[in-house]
């Protein structure tokens, strides 16, 4: 019997260090991007998919590549909606880029995540070409706003057809998330389990009004309660949202307040406004503590 026990907790461990990501970041990068809602980046394309994803599965297009200069991870930036009509100017521009080895400008919502960690990735190290569209990563431009010289704001929209992730499945699973810290005069080290639940669909209660972020954006508190629920069902409490300037969530929230409520779709993000101040308070400690996450709003009903 304690033969099988050990055994079972080395397969745990085993299972817990095969899908887990070390990740070591700049500070001064961390301390560049905690209050934006975007990144502007000088991005080449390797690998993009030849058509979207169908909207029961997202609608989103992958797009994976490199920007040395501001992001010095493997990455993948997707565009959101990618089927739509409006979308398919910079689908083509996109596809004209890949494999060219050709830098463009290309701008979105930055985000940092581990659903698809390596076993370790520093930044700032030489990244090489992609070898597909879905390389070990844990940095997107996700979605994009803009690539070359196509604005793609509008993909901030519901997916037709596309249920998303269930809050409570979702919530419950980024509330239980935990994050090693260690941070150097010059570097963070974030080691994370993979997770997962990228779009879904929640009711958001706002708690007090969106603040500005230095990219123009808005960042404000609110608690989060199941959006198929017609009482009070909070999820978790207390969750900073991001909104990106210029889109049809920013707009939305614009002049709003204490109390509002509204059903979006989002995407999870780390948040490193709370990994900057736990950093600032912690000092060099390596400690493990609950992942600090954001959702990045990217469609209002």
């Amino acid at each position: 019997m304690r033969k099988a026990t050990l055994a079972y907790l080395l397969i745990a461990i085993l299972a817990r260090l095969a899908t887990a990501g070390t990740l070591i970041l700049k500070r001064a990068w961390i301390e560049q991007y905690k209050d934006r809602a975007t990144i502007d980046a000088t991005f080449t394309t390797d690998h993009a998919h030849k058509k979207p994803n169908p909207p029961a599965k997202d609608g989103d297009m992958h797009v994976a590549g490199r920007a040395p200069k501001e992001v010095g991870l493997p990455m993948v930036a997707e565009v959101m909606n990618a089927a739509a009509q409006q979308q398919q100017k910079a689908v083509q521009v996109i596809h004209g880029n890949e494999g060219s080895g050709s830098f463009v400008p290309v701008s979105g919502a930055w985000r940092l995540w581990f659903e698809h960690p390596a076993t370790s990735q520093t930044q700032f190290q030489t990244v090489p070409p992609a070898a597909n569209t879905n390389p070990d990563h844990s940095f997107e431009i996700h979605p994009i706003t803009k690539f070359a010289a196509e604005d793609i704001t509008g993909s901030f929209a519901m997916v037709p057809g596309f249920p998303g992730h269930d809050p409570k499945t979702a919530f419950g699973s980024y509330e239980k998330l935990s994050v090693l810290i260690h941070a150097s005069a010059t570097a963070v080290t974030l080691d994370s389990a993979k997770t997962g639940f990228n779009y879904v669909h929640f009711r958001m209660h706002l708690i007090g009004s969106p603040v500005k972020l230095k990219d123009g954006g808005l960042a404000a508190m609110a608690d989060v309660e199941d959006d198929a629920s017609e009482g009070e069902d909070m999820l978790a409490a207390k969750v900073r949202m991001i909104f990106v300037p210029g889109t049809a969530p920013w707009k939305a929230v614009q002049g709003k307040g204490d109390g509002d409520e509204f059903t979006v779709l989002g995407i999870p993000r780390v948040n490193l406004n709370a990994i900057s101040a736990f950093i600032t308070a912690a000092g060099s400690a390596a400690v493990t503590r609950k992942l600090p996450y954001e959702m990045i709003v990217v469609a209002v009903k």
